[in-house]
């Protein structure tokens, strides 16, 4: 039995990445999405509208998880969220940029998220103003990248974002948001659930957590 779910979980893990790489990629080529199929028969296409079309999204920076749009706060971390407009790593010395939208420039390790709520986590930070985006955070694009290369990382990564919902509940309730309050709360018994998961088990639930959110996030 432990053989076939080990072979189940790398077949779903397969899946899951060849499915993340190929929405990352239709995304970034900027082409139609092609028409869903049922029953083997393709749904007739809708006559054309000439609706405006819709911007490319913007790519994500691979050093900082950042992309053009996220509002970020800069140190000291106490002054009003301020768009990204984009990331720029130095020659050389491999210091990582951030442009700003007031045109200034902050070194990565001095910015952080404003302005949103993980659904892997339930990380969270304000300001809640009706501008808060639905994205994984810094710390779990980086426990996914961990996770695919060695799976062993799992029980340390669902330690982690068990904290990190506890992070989360305290900042809701900080910012008298119940939302993202029951977000970090749900994310929790989530990760509590997975305490008694076999490894094979454990690996598939997270890695079917983080690209669910990568997917929804990146469309």
């Amino acid at each position: 039995m432990s053989e076939q779910r080990s072979e189940a979980a790398t077949v779903l893990t397969r899946a899951l990445n060849d499915a993340r790489d190929t929405v990352q990629a239709w995304i970034t080529s900027g082409r139609e999405w092609p028409q869903p199929a049922m029953g083997g028969r393709t749904v007739p296409a809708q006559p054309a509208s000439n609706p405006d079309p819709e911007p490319p999204a913007a790519a994500v920076c691979k050093h900082t998880g950042l992309r053009a749009g996220d509002r970020v706060r800069t140190w000291p971390y106490d002054g009003d969220p301020v768009p990204v407009r984009g990331t720029e790593v130095e020659a050389g010395v491999g210091t990582v940029w951030v442009l700003l939208a007031d045109g200034s420039t902050t070194a990565s390790h001095r910015v952080r998220l404003a302005a949103y709520g993980c659904p892997v986590c339930g990380a969270c930070a304000g300001p809640v103003d009706g501008a808060v985006v639905t994205r994984p955070c810094s710390d779990c694009l980086r426990d996914l990248r961990r996770l695919e290369q060695r799976s062993s990382e799992g029980p340390r990564i669902r330690t982690a974002i068990e904290a990190r919902s506890e992070a989360g509940r305290a900042t809701a309730r900080s910012l008298d948001s119940a939302w993202l309050g029951e977000r970090a709360a749900e994310r929790g018994r989530w990760a509590r659930r997975l305490r008694l998961a076999s490894p094979e088990d454990l690996h598939a639930a997270l890695l079917g957590a983080f690209t669910r959110a990568f997917e929804r996030w990146a469309a």
